[in-house]
């Protein structure tokens, strides 16, 4: 993927879809608008551009680039943004994508992970692609992890000590080691707020359903005409991705959670 800076960026797209009021999509262009930050044009699946507002800082414009426009690039190539965070476990071979709800915990969980030993492949938004064998694929994405403070402190890190995601936020940015490169995907596991502490491994059409509801701005697929390769790939990948729920509507320690995480994984085989 190409990243360039420019100075300006066009208001509106010809001929383009409206996805929201900042976000407007033709085939394969994707224009998204953020007030008091800039504009970004993600073209082709292959170029994105940024045209900052004056005073915004890189940081900023970063901090938006990798989330909407990043997932219009994925789109755009008939790919699928998962919105999750993805580790694999030690001495594992396949990635686990850990997704659910704002607050459940994916970036504290993923956090906790790490200190046990797995290894880091995405935060936010997963890209995931098949191999020439049909196998889905999960790519490293940017080394950081977005750190509410006391979930920092909770671990051991100071969190006066990391970068800002958004000061207006709260975030913090805890950097990590990058993949050198894709991982099989194996497991997809979602954090359920509404369930009590049962563990469930999805199958058929509830296995589709929830992985479609994890999907990054799954609106941008309709506003490009892309809906019929948007579901051939969530088809093939459901065929094979293990779908687990987690209940956690008790609010376990997340200590309790990485080990009811960890007993699947490996009761699973994968």
């Amino acid at each position: 993927m190409d990243i360039h800076r420019v100075a300006a960026l066009p208001h509106h797209l010809a001929g383009a879809v409206p996805v929201n009021g900042f976000v407007e999509a033709t085939s394969d262009r994707l224009l998204v608008r953020m007030p008091g930050i800039g504009r970004f044009l993600a073209e082709e699946g292959r170029r994105l551009l940024i045209a900052g507002e004056a005073g915004v800082s890189d940081a900023d414009l970063n901090y938006f680039a990798v989330r909407t426009p990043l997932a219009g690039l994925i789109h755009q190539r008939g790919e699928l943004p998962l919105h999750a965070a993805c580790l694999l476990p030690p001495g594992g071979k396949a990635a686990v994508a850990i997704s659910g709800a704002s607050g459940a915990g994916k970036s504290t969980l993923a956090a906790m992970l790490l200190g046990r030993g797995w290894r880091f492949v995405a935060d936010e938004v997963v890209r995931v692609t098949l191999d020439a064998e049909g196998r889905p694929l999960a790519w490293p994405g940017t080394p950081v992890v977005a750190l509410w403070p006391d979930a920092a402190r909770m671990l051991g890190i100071t969190p006066a000590a990391l970068p800002m995601a958004r000061p207006q936020h709260g975030r913090v940015l805890h950097r990590v080691i990058q993949m050198p490169g894709p991982v099989a995907l194996g497991h997809v596991v979602l954090l359920d707020l509404h369930r009590a502490g049962e563990t469930v491994m999805l199958s058929g059409v509830d296995r589709l359903e929830a992985l479609a509801a994890e999907v990054f701005r799954p609106g941008q697929v309709r506003a490009m005409g892309r809906q019929a390769t948007h579901m051939a790939m969530m088809t093939r990948l459901a065929a094979q991705l293990r779908v687990w729920r987690l209940g956690i509507s008790h609010r376990p320690s997340s200590d309790e959670l990485c080990d009811r995480l960890a007993a699947r994984i490996a009761e699973a085989g994968r």
